[in-house]
């Protein structure tokens, strides 16, 4: 008989499906433009986008200078920092070329968020959401998902 902590525990997991697409878009090296598409749903709302991986998603947002707050910009360059780490270590891993210890741990930290680019928010009914330019969310709060855009 199943008890209800371990059926809890596996509602907190992410789909496995979804959490392998953006590991293996995370691994990418090379720059995705757009993306591929993807619509998912999350807390009652829809949100659709262009799934890019991690590293990609940190550096255009290094690129954005409509953050003032330092402590932001401070962290965002440090996952920034432990993305370009785990992009290096995947260009090095694939050409044969030893890793670091610090490249091993970037890349071996396990896949809990999901990149979004030119992301749309919307409610139940509304057709499409105001565009984003990107959003970053934690890939248990998906509660479900399907390749494309909300608009076809």
């Amino acid at each position: 008989m199943l008890d209800s902590l371990t059926v809890r525990n596996d509602w907190a997991e992410p789909d496995s499906v979804l959490a392998k697409y953006v590991s293996l878009t995370d691994q990418l090296v090379e720059h995705q433009e757009p993306g591929t598409p993807f619509t998912l749903t999350v807390g009652g709302l829809v949100v659709d986008g262009f799934l890019i991986p991690q590293w990609q998603w940190f550096a255009e947002l290094s690129e954005l200078n409509d953050h003032e707050d330092a402590y932001y910009v401070g962290m965002a360059e440090y996952v920034k920092e432990q993305s370009d780490l785990a992009h290096a270590a995947v260009k090095s891993r694939d050409i044969g070329e030893e890793i670091s210890f610090r490249q091993y741990q970037a890349l071996s930290a396990p896949t809990r968020y999901i990149h979004l680019r030119d992301a749309r928010i919307s409610r139940p009914g509304q057709l499409a959401g105001v565009p984003g330019r990107l959003w970053r969310g934690r890939l248990r709060d998906v509660s479900g998902w399907t390749p494309g855009r909300a608009d076809g």
